[in-house]
C-alpha cells in the first residue's frame, strides 16, 4: 500500500465530503478510492470513517487522525514549494511599501542596480509614513524603523538606525563647536517633537549615561523640517546618520560629539526593519531583495550609514 497516497485521499474525501467528488477531480472510480481508505484502517487497526448511504462521518479517531496527518500533508506540501522556490527565478512583481524620507534617500538609489540583476522583476513602490495591513493591502515587503509584536509578522533587522548631532559650517563660523553634551547648552538646539520629549537629549558614552536640557527658537515634527533648518544654519540637531550622512561626507553638515551616542527616549527599538507576513517560506522576489538589502546597508561603518 502507498501510504502517502492513502492518506492523501483519506484527506481529500474529508474536505470534499464524498468519494464521488474525489473521483471526478482525480479521475478515479469512487469505490477504488473507498477500498484504499479500507486498507488504510486496516493498517491503522481502527475505523476512520463512518460510512452511510448518503454520508461519510469522521469517527472519534477519524478525527484525531484528520486533524495530525492534515498538518503533515500541508508541511509536505510547504516543503515542496520552499525548496521549488528556492530555486526558481525572481520574478513578477514586488509590492514594496517605505517609510517617505527612508525610501527616498536610500531605497530609490538602490532600485537600478537590483533590478539590472533580476531582469524578469517589476517593482511596486509605494511611499508613505502610516503603518499599512501587509495582508489586506496585498503589500509584499514593508520597511519600517522600529519593529512590530505582530505574530502575522516577520521582522528582519536591515541595520541600526544611529544618530548623530550636526550643524552646517556657517553655523560653526559663529558659534564654538562642543565637546561635551553640557556645552550645548550654548547653542541654537532645533530637535523634533515626536521623538524627544520635552526638551532633554539623552548622551551616553561607555557605561555612564546624562540627560541635557538643550534650548532653541526652532521645533518640527518631521525630520525633514529639521534637516532644512540646518542647512539654513539655524542650528544644532539630532538627525539619523541615513538621512545627514551623505551630508557630512560632502561637507554641507558637520558632526559633533562623536564620542557619544544618543538615546532616544521616545523609541525602545529603533533599528530599521524589513517586514514581511509570517509563512513557512519567503517568495524568491522577497528573498533576494532583502538580502540585497542587507549586503548594501552594511557597507556602513560602526557609526551607522557613512
Amino acid at each position: 500500500m502507498n501510504l502517502l497516497n492513502s492518506i492523501e485521499l483519506f484527506v481529500k474525501t474529508i474536505d470534499e465530503g464524498n468519494f464521488s467528488e474525489v473521483g471526478r477531480q482525480l479521475h478515479m472510480a469512487p469505490s477504488s478510492i473507498s477500498r484504499k481508505i479500507n486498507a488504510l484502517e486496516e493498517e491503522l487497526g481502527v475505523r476512520l470513517l463512518q460510512r452511510t448511504t448518503r454520508n461519510i462521518n469522521l469517527t472519534e479517531a477519524g478525527k484525531i487522525y484528520y486533524e495530525l496527518v492534515s498538518k503533515i500533508l500541508n508541511d509536505l506540501n510547504e516543503a515542496q514549494l520552499a525548496i521549488t522556490q528556492l530555486q526558481a527565478t525572481p520574478k513578477g512583481t514586488l509590492r514594496i511599501n517605505v517609510a517617505i524620507p527612508f525610501g527616498e534617500r536610500n531605497i530609490i538609489p538602490l532600485l537600478p542596480e537590483f533590478l539590472a540583476m533580476y531582469p524578469e522583476l517589476k517593482i511596486d513602490l509605494t511611499l508613505e509614513d502610516r503603518a499599512v495591513d501587509l495582508i489586506e493591502e496585498r503589500v509584499d515587503l514593508s520597511i519600517r524603523i522600529g519593529s512590530l509584536s505582530d505574530s502575522s509578522i516577520v521582522a528582519r533587522k536591515l541595520a541600526e538606525n544611529r544618530f548623530v548631532i550636526c550643524g552646517s559650517p556657517q553655523y560653526f563660523e559663529t558659534h564654538e563647536r562642543p565637546t561635551v553634551p553640557s556645552e550645548l547648552s550654548h547653542h541654537n538646539c532645533i530637535f523634533n517633537k515626536n521623538i524627544y520629549s520635552g526638551n532633554t537629549w539623552q548622551f551616553k558614552k561607555g557605561n555612564s549615561t546624562e540627560n541635557i536640557s538643550v534650548t532653541g527658537n526652532f521645533q518640527a515634527n518631521t525630520g525633514g523640517a529639521l534637516y532644512n533648518a540646518m542647512l539654513s544654519h539655524l542650528g544644532l540637531a539630532a538627525l539619523p546618520t541615513w538621512y545627514v550622512g551623505e551630508d557630512i561626507k560632502q561637507g554641507r553638515l558637520q558632526r559633533v560629539l562623536e564620542d557619544y551616542d544618543i538615546n532616544l527616549p521616545a523609541m525602545t527599538d529603533s533599528a530599521i526593519y524589513a517586514l514581511y507576513p509570517a509563512g513557512q517560506y519567503l517568495p524568491p522576489k522577497v528573498r533576494v531583495f532583502i538580502d540585497y538589502l542587507i549586503e548594501k546597508l552594511s557597507v556602513t561603518n560602526e557609526k551607522g550609514f557613512y
